[in-house]
């Protein structure tokens, strides 16, 4: 009888791990970021805090933090209003000196790059208790979004196929029908930081093009079974066959 009981209570003691492993392993990357924060701000302020009831955590500290504790994560910027799209390239962390010198009490988000997964987040915080450091509370992840010009802001469109003699469409309607089409594309994972795609056969570039001047430019085209948009700096996006074929065709009437 012992016996048995020994092994129903090993069994559940298994099952409770096993569930708490799957729960952690499945837990949403913003909640993995959140803990991860305040974990790194926990170890820094109780380095640096003692007793200081009075204590301000200065921008430059928290990505000096975040750089410490958790070098996966880069600080891109600090704002009161919310981050809301991932940004394309950014050459420099945190955009002034001034900024950096200002306690972080100042601010309600943070943007924050996951190297590892190269994601971008707005991360909230708020301050802790009566000391000026972040608690952050929420990570919302930051996709890309396809850029496309207003109509009325397009005077014509040029379409050219790998080399072929490019082919100008002035017709508003056949303008306002392809930009029907790509709107709610979905990004993918992947950035854009080239110009023309590589490794891919039958190109269609489109320039959107107003007063002479492209004003936007994508890139269309199939790999594997799969078709694309790509737009310089600003990430590739999945769209169907039925949409890509209609593009094909007027790129070559």
């Amino acid at each position: 009888m012992k016996k048995k009981l020994m092994i129903v209570i090993t069994g559940i003691v298994l099952v409770g791990i096993a569930c708490i492993w799957l729960f952690a392993k499945n837990k949403p990357a913003g909640q993995m970021i959140i803990k991860r924060l305040n974990e790194a701000v926990s170890h820094y302020t109780d380095l640096n805090l003692k007793d200081d009831g009075a204590y301000s955590l200065k921008v430059s500290d928290m990505q000096m933090l975040v750089t410490t504790y958790k070098p996966e994560y880069i600080i891109y910027g600090v704002a009161k209003d919310e981050y809301t799209v991932r940004p394309g390239q950014i050459d420099e962390t945190l955009t002034t000196e001034k900024e950096q010198d200002l306690p972080v009490c100042n601010y309600n988000n943070v943007l924050l790059y996951d190297e590892k997964a190269d994601r971008f987040y707005n991360v909230k915080f708020e301050e802790k208790g009566s000391l000026a450091i972040p608690n952050f509370t929420e990570a919302k992840e930051l996709a890309y979004e396809l850029e496309l010009p207003d109509i009325d802001a397009v005077d014509e469109l040029s379409l050219k196929k790998n080399s072929d003699s490019p082919i100008v469409i002035n017709s508003k309607d056949d303008v306002e029908k392809i930009l029907g089409i790509l709107e709610g594309t979905k990004p993918t994972t992947n950035s854009s930081e080239i110009g023309t795609p590589v490794r891919v056969e039958n190109i269609i570039s489109a320039d959107f093009i107003r007063n002479g001047d492209v004003i936007c430019r994508l890139f269309f085209y199939e790999d594997e079974g799969k078709y694309f948009i790509e737009q310089t700096g600003n990430g590739i996006y999945t769209f169907s066959k039925e949409a890509y074929d209609l593009i094909d065709i007027l790129s070559v009437r």
